[in-house]
């Protein structure tokens, strides 16, 4: 299996936007992980560190807002 060409976490509560992203992502070699609202988000980043992160704006549990301020606090 080749190496893949970085990590995304893409964050979304919408599950045809996870299936749509998801696949393109991989097709494109990327490994992905996913959370559907922010509390999870935060968990994941605990134990991944991604090359980018796709974030939503409504979510549930905590807003993208909310989730970024939190993430752009945390070094």
């Amino acid at each position: 299996m080749n190496e893949p060409r970085g990590h995304i976490l893409v964050v979304d509560d919408t599950p045809k936007n996870i299936q749509v992203l998801g696949s393109m992502l991989r097709e494109a070699g990327y490994a992905i992980n996913v959370a559907t609202n922010g509390e999870q988000a935060l968990e994941t980043l605990d134990r991944i560190e991604p090359d980018l992160i796709l974030l939503d704006v409504i979510i549930p549990v905590m807003d993208g807002f909310e989730t970024c301020r939190r993430i752009k606090a945390n070094e």
